[in-house]
């Protein structure tokens, strides 16, 4: 995904080095809070769930180091990218109706309006596009 020079968003991007399970809460928080200040709330469950299941694929199939890359788009969409320094290759499973494991990315990409995978010679980037319904304000006073 490119967005053209001098297009004004919203971003927020950060290196996450040996990335634990136990730390993926905090950054659910965070990123809960970033899309309250964005007024992006009406994606934040599904931004949420998104972001956990691409942070947990990889401290489970990476090296548990990455970057999370959150971008509010001209088009109004939001984009979520995590890179990894792993030369693994995604896969997106067929699963069995009584697979107890392994349908994470198979939700991601049924919750996101695009999904794509660009590989580099260190690793790649799991990316998604979300369309919130935006937050409006109920403040009526003047």
């Amino acid at each position: 995904m490119t967005l053209a020079r001098g297009e004004a968003v919203r971003q927020v991007n950060t290196t996450l080095p040996d990335l634990r399970a136990e730390e993926v809460g905090v950054l659910r928080r965070i990123v809960a809070g970033y899309l309250d200040l964005w007024q992006m709330t009406g994606a934040t469950d599904t931004a949420v769930l998104c972001v956990t299941e691409l942070l947990t694929n990889v401290i489970r199939h990476a090296f548990g180091t990455c970057e999370l890359l959150m971008r509010e788009c001209p088009d109004g969409r939001l984009m979520i990218a995590v890179t990894d320094f792993s030369v693994r290759p995604v896969v997106f499973p067929r699963l069995a109706p009584d697979d107890e494991c392994g349908r994470g990315l198979s939700l991601v990409h049924a919750l996101s309006d695009e999904i794509g995978v660009d590989y580099n010679p260190a690793g790649k980037q799991v990316w998604l596009c979300l369309t919130p319904s935006r937050a409006t304000s109920t403040d009526t006073s003047d």
